[in-house]
């Protein structure tokens, strides 16, 4: 049992973790190279794992399902996909997206006719569907497809162990490889481009000069407004998409309402011109990647078992080196925008938009939400074919 149990008090951890993340980083060089998000990661798996903080309590669901509700709309509310469109971002993060599709695919493919037999000689095979659906979409794709193939609750719940464990390893590592990419001649984005200021030479000199966290003059009321907005459309998406007629598909007909929402007010009135809500959703992320990494417990692997764990394992990692190398290396698809279509097909919306903010990469919050809410589309489609494909080949 873990040292700490009171929710207040693990709720106290969360809220203060980003505090202190962030304050390494600006006291220390070597903080500031692997970046806050990193450190707030570190501070989960270690707390959990040393048995200081449980790694399953359920405060852990709550606070990482509003922090990034929030972060997403509070995000959003800067953004012109107009100028998305009009960067060319548009078709390389297709593009790549998809690149990431077909090799999720073919890879979890192989592992079910290397693995599924060894697994269950009789449902192994259908394992298949639900690694497909969850990288290519996301966990709810990876719930309907095992509902959908009936398989069975032993081998649900240890597929579902593993994802959520092996997953959780995922952005932190893509954050810390970033630096080595351009020395491995990725082609990268321009930094106005990345950074969302393009056509605003003036404050792209000044983040050259500050940083992109420089000090900025913002009051009560642009904090009041960025949470009152946030908060109301985080309401009202939620309520409209617990419909029943949505059934299992409650999750991603929330994130598409919330994104909806954000943009139309964010290009409709004046809310992009609220100063703080980068800032916002960045301290939001940072609870988010602490109670992530809480939940990134070793010994949930092993209970797994061997062969889901390798299975889950080399879908996620090999599949991504392999998207690494042919969007970047062959079509020559910028980095920044592999990462985040990469982090989309594997992790969803969520995630990948987690991943261009701790990258100081704001141009690219439409990419990493359009593109996951893709895969939240075809997740279905992909798994249920690809296990199929599997069972056909083992006869």
């Amino acid at each position: 049992m873990a040292l700490i149990q009171s929710e207040p008090i693990l709720l106290g951890i969360l809220l203060a973790a980003p505090a202190f993340a962030f304050w390494l980083t600006q006291k220390y060089k070597w903080a500031a190279k692997i970046s806050a998000a990193i450190i707030c990661y570190a501070i989960g798996i270690a707390l959990a794992n040393l048995k200081i903080i449980p790694p399953d309590a359920p405060i852990y669901d709550s606070i990482s399902t509003y922090s990034i509700y929030l972060s997403i709309v509070i995000i959003l509310l800067s953004v012109d996909i107009r100028r998305w469109i009009k960067t060319g971002l548009a078709k390389g993060a297709l593009v790549s997206f998809a690149i990431a599709c077909a090799i999720v695919f073919v890879v979890a493919i192989i592992g079910g006719l290397v693995w599924g037999p060894k697994i269950d000689p009789e449902h192994g095979w259908k394992l298949t569907g639900m690694i497909i659906g969850t990288y290519t979409g996301g966990s709810m794709n990876l719930a309907a497809v095992g509902k959908a193939l009936e398989v069975p609750s032993s081998l649900f719940v240890a597929t579902n162990a593993a994802d959520i464990v092996l997953f959780s390893l995922l952005l932190p590592i893509q954050i810390l490889i970033v630096p080595y990419l351009e020395k491995w001649k990725f082609r990268s984005l321009p930094k106005d481009i990345v950074l969302g200021v393009q056509e605003r030479p003036e404050l792209l000199e000044k983040i050259k000069k500050e940083g992109y966290w420089y000090k900025k003059p913002w009051s009560l009321y642009d904090f009041s407004y960025i949470m009152g907005i946030g908060g109301a459309v985080m309401a009202v998406s939620y309520a409209i998409s617990r419909a029943e007629i949505f059934g299992m598909w409650k999750g991603a007909v929330n994130i598409l309402l919330l994104t909806t929402f954000a943009l139309i007010i964010a290009n409709k009135t004046r809310a992009s011109e609220l100063v703080g809500n980068e800032e916002v959703a960045m301290y939001l992320l940072h609870v988010f990647f602490t109670a992530i990494g809480a939940t990134a417990y070793i010994p949930t692997i092993i209970k797994a078992g061997p062969y889901v764990a390798l299975w889950v394992f080399v879908t996620i990692y090999v599949s991504v080196v392999f998207h690494y190398l042919i969007a970047g290396k062959l079509i020559k698809i910028d980095y920044q925008t592999i990462e985040v279509t990469a982090q989309a097909a594997i992790g969803g919306p969520t995630t990948a938009l987690a991943l261009a903010l701790a990258l100081d990469w704001p141009g690219l919050a439409v990419t990493a939400i359009i593109t996951g809410l893709i895969g939240y589309a075809i997740g279905n489609y992909l798994g249920i074919t690809g296990a199929y494909i599997v069972y056909k080949l083992l006869g």
